[in-house]
């Protein structure tokens, strides 16, 4: 299985578009990203020199509306925000570990990777 390094952090590709605008990385059994090196989709951009990334979405898996509202009141203290139509969780797509997850925008790589850092101690 082919891997990314993003911002130090090594993760397993689990799907790449069939054009290869977009490549979906497991970061953790919690965090996925889709990333993209030409930001075709118009997504805030966040780049990642060790990716190649030029923007990036996080997808966080969650257990419940409870723990969703507690990741997206910490979300917003470091910038992060979802679409008002994404804001409720969903259930999980991109998250194989969890039953739900929330799409989250404006995350710098290094808090993703900070986070997930945290998460391993």
């Amino acid at each position: 299985m082919e891997t990314i390094n993003f911002a130090g952090v090594e993760g397993k590709v689990i799907e790449t578009s069939p054009h290869g605008s977009y490549v979906v990385v497991k970061l953790s059994d919690r965090i996925t990203i889709v990333g993209t090196s030409n930001n075709q989709f118009n997504w805030q951009e966040m780049p990642d020199a060790a990716s190649g990334f030029e923007s990036f979405i996080t997808y966080i898996g969650i257990r419940s509306k409870t723990e969703a509202t507690k990741y997206l009141n910490l979300i917003a203290t470091v910038g992060g925000y979802t679409l008002k139509k994404e804001a409720e969780p969903r259930k999980a797509k991109r998250i194989t570990d969890f039953p739900f997850e929330i799409k989250v925008r404006g995350l710098s790589p290094e808090f993703v990777a900070e986070v997930i850092r945290c998460r391993k101690k």
